[in-house]
């Protein structure tokens, strides 16, 4: 095993595993180690089944319940399909919009995602070669770090508002999230959290999720999330992964946030199948 760090603020390429072959523990460790070193990790070229993917997540922890349900696999639950292919009523086989705005996942649930571990078997290539789709991943624990002080004081100990969806809705895209929504509260996070296997702490609103700053007059609440959701896209924070087929890619959702470039459409497919691992709930840094 070989961890190749990709010379960014965070992210990693891990060679020498099959992920379709049990792992001892040592190896197994070793990947955790990585996880929590790097916060994205990419296994490139796997060709796993959908048992191999549910086994290897299952190590990490719980596998969630995943609240696109109405999108999981048809023989395995634990799996959700995330696609713009269509079946033949013209209808999308997956969640086709995933990403369209920087979240972390989960973030509107109580306990947000630990790890989510996505597996890709069609990825768009134009007819040139080039590849589109890419997932970007900001660090934000390295955009917490960086933060000017004063900025640091003014969110010392305030708490978010986070909603499913809510920019999605907010920008008339939100009608494929209309039956999750349904199912789902607003929950409320602190702004800083602690991440809780390295200690470090987290910047944890999100342009997709975070309706407001509790605490704050309406106005100074809008400007200053305005800044934070802007500021953790700044390059010094964001690695940029150019998917292939086969890439078998986690990442940490505590200090992470991701959004997916949507510069493709039919008949360029791509098609690919989700877990997630619950997390515990965010504890205030």
């Amino acid at each position: 095993m070989e961890v190749i760090p990709s010379g960014g603020a965070h992210g990693a390429e891990i060679m020498g595993v099959d992920l379709s072959q049990p792992l001892d523990d040592n190896t197994f460790e070793s990947i955790l180690n990585a996880f929590h070193t790097h916060s994205v990790i990419v296994f490139r070229n796997q060709d796993i089944t959908e048992e191999d993917h549910i086994r290897f997540s299952g190590r990490i922890g719980e596998i969630d319940n995943d609240v696109y349900s109405h999108f999981a696999h048809p023989n395995h639950g634990e799996i959700v399909i995330i696609s713009n292919i269509l079946d033949e009523d013209g209808k999308p086989i997956g969640v086709s919009d995933a990403g369209k705005f920087w979240h972390t996942d989960l973030a509107y649930t109580k306990t947000p995602s630990r790890a989510s571990l996505l597996y890709s078997f069609e990825v768009p290539i134009t007819d040139d070669g080039t590849v589109l789709g890419d997932t970007l991943f900001s660090n934000t624990a390295a955009a917490y770090d960086e933060l000017p002080d004063d900025i640091k004081s003014r969110i010392d100990g305030k708490s978010i508002i986070n909603r499913h969806a809510y920019a999605y809705f907010k920008s008339g895209q939100g009608e494929q999230f209309k039956k999750s929504a349904a199912a789902l509260n607003d929950v409320e996070h602190p702004l800083v959290i602690q991440h809780p296997f390295t200690g470090r702490k987290i910047l944890f609103c999100n342009e997709a999720m975070t309706v407001g700053i509790n605490d704050l007059p309406t106005e100074e609440s809008e400007q200053l999330l305005s800044f934070l959701v802007e500021w953790v896209k700044k390059p010094d924070f964001v690695y940029r992964h150019k998917w292939q087929t086969g890439d078998f890619l986690m990442w940490d959702n505590f200090p992470t946030q991701h959004f997916v470039e949507h510069n493709f459409d039919l008949p360029l497919r791509r098609r690919m199948q989700r877990i997630t691992v619950r997390g515990t709930v965010p504890v205030s840094a």
